[in-house]
């Protein structure tokens, strides 16, 4: 395993090279582990490109970047006929730049395996992104892939965290980058890097939940009916004894019409000390800060409220149904 003395050789190559370093950021984790990437690299901003996916918030990333907009007809191309447009309009703009890239991303979904396609990319790194980087996952070769495996494949979630065929990280990556030792446990030691200078990023992010002790978790948009939305919140708020703030799933904030949804169903409940926060609250930063006492749903934030000095009360889904 490498610490942050040496810099993986893929990536010394990119900032020699002068390769676009583009990142794939779909949650605040992965946004927060950009940064330190970055920071701990040194990687030149004029070479940077940021890719938002569900609406991810960018105020840690201050770089040229673009949100992904899915268009209504992706999802029936993409499923249908293994096609990708969103990947298409992505590298549309990486080419623009004129110049090879090194791509970063938190596990090989669709876009990724389009990009990685093209000629002009020079290899991919993993990052980590939440509790599937803790869970155990081997490499997969992507040429030994059957027809029928591809088809299941391609038909599951962009971000499905509960794949049972397990085709999250390619065996022809470069390297992985995480941020404890316990991350991505089933990879060759050789191949993860440690990044170590967490604290670096604190200076870029100005925390704006000091003095409020309590968190609350939704659970993803794709876990629960509609229906059962009301249900969730009133859980959440009895756990947190009625104070603190509320922070949405990236699933709901990723659709202005299902966030603004949900704040509706939210705002019909009876909370005068609990609100729910900004898309840019990082609640991973805030813990860096000052400790909190989290409740919510499974998620990898309580991986992260172990590692930050934090508590998490995790609550069942059985609760809800």
């Amino acid at each position: 395993m490498n610490n942050n003395k040496h810099t993986p050789e893929i990536i010394e190559m990119g900032i020699n090279k002068n390769w676009t370093h583009v990142f794939f950021v779909v949650n605040p984790i992965v946004a927060l582990i950009t940064k330190m990437i970055i920071l701990n690299f040194k990687i030149n901003p004029s070479n940077i490109l940021i890719f938002s996916f569900r609406n991810t918030d960018l105020s840690l990333l201050d770089y040229n970047h673009v949100f992904v907009d899915y268009k209504h007809f992706d999802r029936y191309f993409e499923k249908l006929f293994f096609q990708s447009p969103s990947g298409k309009r992505i590298l549309r703009k990486i080419k623009t730049l004129k110049k090879p890239f090194l791509l970063y991303a938190p596990q090989a979904f669709r876009e990724v395996n389009y990009l990685l396609r093209s000629d002009i990319c020079m290899g991919h790194i993993y990052v980590e992104e939440g509790q599937l980087a803790y869970t155990k996952i081997k490499e997969f070769i992507p040429k030994q892939v059957s027809l029928l495996d591809n088809f299941l494949r391609n038909w599951r979630n962009r971000f499905n965290d509960k794949d049972e065929i397990g085709f999250y990280f390619r065996n022809d990556s470069s390297c992985y980058l995480g941020i404890t030792n316990d991350s991505f446990p089933e990879i060759n030691q050789d191949k993860k890097y440690i990044l170590q200078n967490i604290n670096s990023v604190k200076k870029f992010y100005k925390p704006k939940l000091i003095g409020i002790e309590n968190i609350g978790l939704t659970c993803a948009w794709r876990r629960l009916d509609r229906k059962n939305w009301s249900k969730m919140l009133k859980i959440l708020i009895k756990e947190m004894n009625g104070e603190g703030v509320i922070k949405l799933h990236p699933s709901f904030t990723s659709s202005k019409k299902i966030e603004e949804d949900i704040t509706k169903v939210f705002q019909k409940l009876e909370t005068k000390k609990i609100d729910i926060c900004s898309n840019d609250v990082n609640v991973e930063l805030e813990m860096l800060y000052e400790r909190k006492e989290i409740t919510g749903f499974q998620t990898s934030l309580s991986k992260y409220a172990t590692i930050f000095g934090s508590d998490f009360n995790q609550l069942s889904y059985e609760l809800i149904k």
